[in-house]
Protein backbone atom coordinates (compact mmCIF):
# COMPACT_ATOMS: atom_id res chain seq x y z
CA UNK A 1 0.00 0.00 0.00
CA UNK A 2 2.72 2.54 1.05
CA UNK A 3 4.99 2.14 -2.41
CA UNK A 4 1.22 2.82 -4.38
CA UNK A 5 1.19 6.42 -2.68
CA UNK A 6 5.05 7.11 -1.92
CA UNK A 7 5.45 7.43 -5.79
CA UNK A 8 3.74 10.70 -5.94
CA UNK A 9 3.73 13.99 -5.05
CA UNK A 10 2.34 17.32 -5.39
CA UNK A 11 4.86 19.58 -6.74
CA UNK A 12 2.56 20.13 -10.37
CA UNK A 13 0.06 22.12 -8.68
CA UNK A 14 0.05 25.74 -8.41
CA UNK A 15 2.17 27.01 -5.83
CA UNK A 16 -0.55 27.59 -3.00
CA UNK A 17 -0.08 31.51 -1.56
CA UNK A 18 -1.79 31.44 1.45
CA UNK A 19 -1.07 30.08 5.06
CA UNK A 20 -4.45 27.48 5.03
CA UNK A 21 -2.78 26.56 1.52
CA UNK A 22 0.36 26.14 2.64
CA UNK A 23 -0.94 23.54 5.43
CA UNK A 24 -3.42 21.93 2.98
CA UNK A 25 -0.42 20.91 0.54
CA UNK A 26 1.78 20.02 3.96
CA UNK A 27 -1.22 17.34 5.08
CA UNK A 28 -1.08 15.90 1.71
CA UNK A 29 2.60 15.74 1.36
CA UNK A 30 2.44 14.19 4.97
CA UNK A 31 0.06 11.75 4.02
CA UNK A 32 2.13 10.71 0.67
CA UNK A 33 5.45 10.61 2.45
CA UNK A 34 3.74 7.74 5.02
CA UNK A 35 2.22 5.99 2.08
CA UNK A 36 -1.36 6.72 2.87
CA UNK A 37 -4.85 6.76 1.00
CA UNK A 38 -5.27 10.91 0.59
CA UNK A 39 -9.02 9.92 1.20
CA UNK A 40 -11.11 12.50 3.31
CA UNK A 41 -11.33 9.90 6.71
CA UNK A 42 -7.38 10.08 6.09
CA UNK A 43 -7.44 13.60 5.23
CA UNK A 44 -9.37 14.50 8.39
CA UNK A 45 -7.17 12.65 10.92
CA UNK A 46 -3.55 13.80 9.51
CA UNK A 47 -5.30 17.30 9.16
CA UNK A 48 -6.53 18.22 12.77
CA UNK A 49 -3.18 16.16 14.16
CA UNK A 50 -0.90 18.18 12.11
CA UNK A 51 -2.76 21.49 13.06
CA UNK A 52 -2.13 20.89 16.53
CA UNK A 53 2.01 21.45 15.63
CA UNK A 54 1.51 25.25 14.22
CA UNK A 55 1.64 28.73 15.80
CA UNK A 56 -1.68 29.26 18.06
CA UNK A 57 -2.39 31.86 16.00
CA UNK A 58 -2.47 30.31 12.72
CA UNK A 59 -4.61 27.49 14.53
CA UNK A 60 -7.58 29.90 16.08
CA UNK A 61 -8.02 31.32 12.48
CA UNK A 62 -8.51 27.64 11.06
CA UNK A 63 -10.76 26.97 13.81
CA UNK A 64 -13.00 30.21 13.28
CA UNK A 65 -13.09 28.61 9.90
CA UNK A 66 -14.82 25.36 10.54
CA UNK A 67 -17.03 27.08 12.74
CA UNK A 68 -18.22 29.35 10.18
CA UNK A 69 -18.78 26.33 8.12
CA UNK A 70 -20.03 23.70 10.36
CA UNK A 71 -23.28 24.56 11.44
CA UNK A 72 -25.33 23.88 14.96
CA UNK A 73 -27.37 20.76 13.57
CA UNK A 74 -26.67 19.32 16.72
CA UNK A 75 -28.29 21.48 18.83
CA UNK A 76 -30.96 21.90 15.96
CA UNK A 77 -31.42 18.08 16.24
CA UNK A 78 -31.70 18.10 19.94
CA UNK A 79 -34.40 20.76 20.28
CA UNK A 80 -36.49 19.04 16.97
CA UNK A 81 -36.21 15.87 18.84
CA UNK A 82 -37.44 17.83 22.16
CA UNK A 83 -40.49 19.30 20.31
CA UNK A 84 -41.22 15.92 18.47
CA UNK A 85 -41.36 14.15 21.82
CA UNK A 86 -43.50 16.95 23.29
CA UNK A 87 -45.82 16.51 19.87
CA UNK A 88 -45.91 12.61 20.32
CA UNK A 89 -47.19 13.11 24.15
CA UNK A 90 -49.99 15.07 23.17
CA UNK A 91 -50.70 13.23 20.45
CA UNK A 92 -51.11 9.88 22.64
CA UNK A 93 -52.88 12.23 25.38
CA UNK A 94 -55.58 13.16 22.92
CA UNK A 95 -56.14 9.27 21.52
CA UNK A 96 -56.41 8.66 25.45
CA UNK A 97 -59.11 11.41 25.91
CA UNK A 98 -60.82 10.14 22.48
CA UNK A 99 -60.80 6.80 23.83
CA UNK A 100 -62.59 7.95 26.99
CA UNK A 101 -64.85 10.21 24.79
CA UNK A 102 -66.12 6.91 23.36
CA UNK A 103 -65.94 5.35 26.80
CA UNK A 104 -68.39 8.13 27.93
CA UNK A 105 -70.56 7.90 24.67
CA UNK A 106 -71.30 4.57 24.80
CA UNK A 107 -72.42 4.27 28.99
CA UNK A 108 -74.68 7.20 27.90
CA UNK A 109 -76.49 5.73 25.08
CA UNK A 110 -76.59 2.46 27.04
CA UNK A 111 -78.43 4.54 29.61
CA UNK A 112 -81.09 6.12 26.90
CA UNK A 113 -81.76 2.62 25.44
CA UNK A 114 -82.33 1.11 29.19
CA UNK A 115 -84.80 3.89 29.65
CA UNK A 116 -86.62 3.81 27.12
CA UNK A 117 -87.17 0.04 27.59
CA UNK A 118 -88.32 0.73 31.26
CA UNK A 119 -90.42 3.56 30.81
CA UNK A 120 -92.33 1.00 28.13
CA UNK A 121 -93.07 -1.03 31.75
CA UNK A 122 -94.03 1.59 34.20
CA UNK A 123 -97.59 2.31 34.42
CA UNK A 124 -97.56 5.17 37.21
CA UNK A 125 -96.72 9.07 36.89
CA UNK A 126 -95.24 9.20 40.22
CA UNK A 127 -92.91 6.09 39.38
CA UNK A 128 -92.22 7.78 35.85
CA UNK A 129 -91.20 10.71 37.50
CA UNK A 130 -88.96 9.36 40.10
CA UNK A 131 -87.42 7.11 37.36
CA UNK A 132 -86.68 10.20 35.00
CA UNK A 133 -84.88 12.14 37.77
CA UNK A 134 -82.54 9.03 38.36
CA UNK A 135 -82.08 8.76 34.59
CA UNK A 136 -80.93 12.41 34.66
CA UNK A 137 -78.23 12.35 37.31
CA UNK A 138 -76.67 9.89 35.56
CA UNK A 139 -76.66 11.47 32.12
CA UNK A 140 -75.43 14.97 33.76
CA UNK A 141 -72.55 13.23 35.51
CA UNK A 142 -71.81 11.57 32.24
CA UNK A 143 -72.43 14.96 30.45
CA UNK A 144 -69.71 16.81 32.96
CA UNK A 145 -67.21 14.64 32.69
CA UNK A 146 -67.48 14.46 28.54
CA UNK A 147 -67.27 17.89 29.16
CA UNK A 148 -64.51 17.88 30.87
CA UNK A 149 -62.65 16.07 28.50
CA UNK A 150 -63.66 17.76 25.73
CA UNK A 151 -62.22 21.01 26.98
CA UNK A 152 -59.09 18.71 28.23
CA UNK A 153 -58.82 17.81 24.49
CA UNK A 154 -59.39 21.62 23.30
CA UNK A 155 -56.44 22.31 25.37
CA UNK A 156 -53.64 19.90 24.31
CA UNK A 157 -55.13 19.97 20.34
CA UNK A 158 -53.78 23.50 20.93
CA UNK A 159 -50.87 22.81 22.21
CA UNK A 160 -49.79 19.97 20.19
CA UNK A 161 -50.81 22.79 17.28
CA UNK A 162 -48.41 25.30 18.52
CA UNK A 163 -45.83 22.42 18.62
CA UNK A 164 -46.12 21.70 15.26
CA UNK A 165 -46.35 25.18 13.59
CA UNK A 166 -42.56 25.35 15.86
CA UNK A 167 -41.19 22.13 14.23
CA UNK A 168 -42.70 23.73 10.74
CA UNK A 169 -40.63 26.90 11.33
CA UNK A 170 -37.65 25.07 11.85
CA UNK A 171 -37.71 22.74 9.07
CA UNK A 172 -34.99 22.77 6.56
CA UNK A 173 -36.40 20.63 3.54
CA UNK A 174 -38.88 21.41 1.07
CA UNK A 175 -40.61 18.19 1.18
CA UNK A 176 -42.43 18.84 -2.41
CA UNK A 177 -38.92 18.42 -4.24
CA UNK A 178 -36.65 16.71 -1.48
CA UNK A 179 -34.34 19.95 -1.65
CA UNK A 180 -33.62 22.40 1.04
CA UNK A 181 -36.42 25.09 1.56
CA UNK A 182 -35.67 28.65 0.95
CA UNK A 183 -34.96 29.34 4.56
CA UNK A 184 -32.72 27.54 5.37
CA UNK A 185 -30.92 28.24 1.89
CA UNK A 186 -30.64 31.66 2.85
CA UNK A 187 -28.92 31.43 5.81
CA UNK A 188 -26.59 28.98 4.65
CA UNK A 189 -25.91 31.58 1.42
CA UNK A 190 -25.65 34.69 4.62
CA UNK A 191 -22.63 31.88 5.94
CA UNK A 192 -20.79 31.54 2.64
CA UNK A 193 -21.00 35.18 1.89
CA UNK A 194 -19.12 35.63 5.42
CA UNK A 195 -16.63 32.94 4.39
CA UNK A 196 -15.68 34.96 1.20
CA UNK A 197 -15.35 38.29 3.03
CA UNK A 198 -12.90 35.92 6.05
CA UNK A 199 -10.77 34.13 2.93
CA UNK A 200 -11.19 36.09 -0.80
CA UNK A 201 -12.52 32.88 -2.58
CA UNK A 202 -14.69 32.31 -5.52
CA UNK A 203 -18.29 31.04 -4.86
CA UNK A 204 -21.15 31.07 -7.36
CA UNK A 205 -25.17 31.33 -7.01
CA UNK A 206 -27.44 29.95 -9.94
CA UNK A 207 -31.15 30.00 -10.21
CA UNK A 208 -32.89 27.95 -12.66
CA UNK A 209 -36.46 27.33 -13.65
CA UNK A 210 -38.85 26.06 -16.62
CA UNK A 211 -39.05 28.00 -19.29
CA UNK A 212 -42.24 29.91 -19.52
CA UNK A 213 -42.65 28.83 -23.20
CA UNK A 214 -42.51 25.36 -22.03
CA UNK A 215 -44.94 25.67 -18.41
CA UNK A 216 -48.23 27.53 -20.42
CA UNK A 217 -48.46 24.15 -22.40
CA UNK A 218 -50.02 22.71 -19.12
CA UNK A 219 -52.81 23.39 -17.38
CA UNK A 220 -53.22 21.33 -14.40
CA UNK A 221 -51.43 22.24 -11.00
CA UNK A 222 -50.18 18.27 -10.54
CA UNK A 223 -48.75 18.56 -13.94
CA UNK A 224 -46.36 21.58 -13.17
CA UNK A 225 -45.44 19.87 -9.70
CA UNK A 226 -44.61 16.83 -11.95
CA UNK A 227 -42.07 18.77 -14.19
CA UNK A 228 -39.81 20.59 -11.59
CA UNK A 229 -39.46 17.53 -9.26
CA UNK A 230 -37.82 16.03 -12.21
CA UNK A 231 -36.00 18.79 -12.66
CA UNK A 232 -35.28 18.29 -8.78
CA UNK A 233 -33.90 14.93 -9.25
CA UNK A 234 -31.55 16.12 -11.81
CA UNK A 235 -30.38 18.60 -9.87
CA UNK A 236 -29.39 16.19 -7.06
CA UNK A 237 -28.48 13.64 -9.53
CA UNK A 238 -25.86 16.21 -11.33
CA UNK A 239 -24.44 18.43 -8.05
CA UNK A 240 -21.10 17.79 -6.30
CA UNK A 241 -21.45 16.83 -2.29
CA UNK A 242 -20.56 20.60 -1.74
CA UNK A 243 -23.36 21.59 -3.60
CA UNK A 244 -26.53 23.19 -2.27
CA UNK A 245 -29.33 23.09 -4.00
CA UNK A 246 -32.63 24.70 -2.72
CA UNK A 247 -36.25 25.53 -3.86
CA UNK A 248 -37.08 29.18 -3.25
CA UNK A 249 -40.36 28.88 -4.49
CA UNK A 250 -42.73 29.40 -7.63
CA UNK A 251 -40.99 26.60 -9.22
CA UNK A 252 -37.21 28.40 -8.88
CA UNK A 253 -34.52 26.65 -7.79
CA UNK A 254 -31.51 27.78 -6.50
CA UNK A 255 -27.72 26.34 -6.43
CA UNK A 256 -25.02 27.30 -3.86
CA UNK A 257 -21.66 26.45 -6.04
CA UNK A 258 -19.02 26.65 -3.44
CA UNK A 259 -15.45 27.79 -4.63
CA UNK A 260 -16.60 27.97 -8.34
CA UNK A 261 -15.89 30.78 -10.31
CA UNK A 262 -18.47 32.09 -12.61
CA UNK A 263 -17.24 29.80 -15.80
CA UNK A 264 -17.57 26.86 -13.38
CA UNK A 265 -21.12 28.00 -12.97
CA UNK A 266 -21.90 28.25 -16.44
CA UNK A 267 -20.06 25.07 -17.29
CA UNK A 268 -22.95 23.61 -14.51
CA UNK A 269 -25.91 25.45 -15.95
CA UNK A 270 -24.73 23.92 -19.42
CA UNK A 271 -24.56 20.39 -18.16
CA UNK A 272 -27.89 20.84 -16.38
CA UNK A 273 -29.56 22.06 -18.93
CA UNK A 274 -28.16 18.97 -21.21
CA UNK A 275 -29.67 16.53 -18.63
CA UNK A 276 -32.70 17.92 -18.83
CA UNK A 277 -33.08 18.71 -22.22
CA UNK A 278 -32.26 15.08 -22.40
CA UNK A 279 -34.67 13.44 -19.84
CA UNK A 280 -38.01 11.99 -20.90
CA UNK A 281 -40.85 13.44 -19.23
CA UNK A 282 -44.79 12.23 -19.64
CA UNK A 283 -46.80 14.78 -18.44
CA UNK A 284 -50.66 14.20 -19.57
CA UNK A 285 -50.37 11.57 -21.70
CA UNK A 286 -47.33 12.90 -24.04
CA UNK A 287 -43.50 13.12 -23.82
CA UNK A 288 -42.44 16.93 -23.08
CA UNK A 289 -38.74 18.03 -24.05
CA UNK A 290 -38.46 20.29 -20.71
CA UNK A 291 -36.03 23.67 -21.77
CA UNK A 292 -35.07 25.82 -18.89
CA UNK A 293 -33.70 29.22 -17.88
CA UNK A 294 -30.99 30.08 -15.56
CA UNK A 295 -29.55 33.29 -13.64
CA UNK A 296 -26.20 33.26 -12.35
CA UNK A 297 -24.44 35.08 -9.58
CA UNK A 298 -20.60 36.04 -8.43
CA UNK A 299 -21.19 35.96 -4.87
CA UNK A 300 -19.27 39.33 -3.23
CA UNK A 301 -18.81 40.07 0.40
CA UNK A 302 -21.21 43.05 1.28
CA UNK A 303 -24.34 41.85 -0.69
CA UNK A 304 -27.21 40.32 1.43
CA UNK A 305 -28.74 37.19 0.49
CA UNK A 306 -32.31 38.82 0.00
CA UNK A 307 -30.09 41.03 -2.66
CA UNK A 308 -29.20 38.16 -4.95
CA UNK A 309 -32.14 36.56 -4.90
CA UNK A 310 -33.78 40.10 -6.47
CA UNK A 311 -30.68 40.40 -8.75
CA UNK A 312 -31.18 36.55 -9.71
CA UNK A 313 -34.92 36.77 -9.83
CA UNK A 314 -34.36 39.63 -12.24
CA UNK A 315 -31.85 37.90 -14.62
CA UNK A 316 -34.18 35.05 -15.09
CA UNK A 317 -36.81 37.16 -16.69
CA UNK A 318 -33.88 38.78 -18.99
CA UNK A 319 -32.86 35.07 -19.85
CA UNK A 320 -36.81 34.08 -20.66
CA UNK A 321 -36.92 37.47 -22.76
CA UNK A 322 -34.09 37.75 -24.79
CA UNK A 323 -33.95 34.07 -25.40
CA UNK A 324 -31.39 32.86 -23.59
CA UNK A 325 -30.55 29.83 -21.73
CA UNK A 326 -28.81 31.80 -18.88
CA UNK A 327 -28.00 35.91 -17.65
CA UNK A 328 -24.74 35.81 -15.76
CA UNK A 329 -26.06 39.16 -13.43
CA UNK A 330 -23.96 42.53 -13.60
CA UNK A 331 -22.89 41.05 -16.96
Amino acid sequence: MGEKYSNYTVKDLNEPISPLEKFAKKVLDKLIEEGIPPIPSNYSLYFFNLLEEEKPEFKKQVYELISLEDSDDMDKNLELEKKLKLSFKYSKEILQKTALMYKLTTQLKKILEDSIAQMAHIASPKTVEKYLKSVDSKISKISSNMDKELKEIKEIYSKNVEIIKEIESNSVFDMVYGVYNAKYFKKLLENEIKLIKKFSHKSSLITIKVSDKVLKHFKLHKSLTIVNRSVAKILLKTSRRTDVIAHLGEGVFAMLLKHTDIIGAEKTVERISDMISNSAVFIEGNEVEIKIVGAICNLKPGIKADDYFKKCKEALKKAENENKLYVVEGA
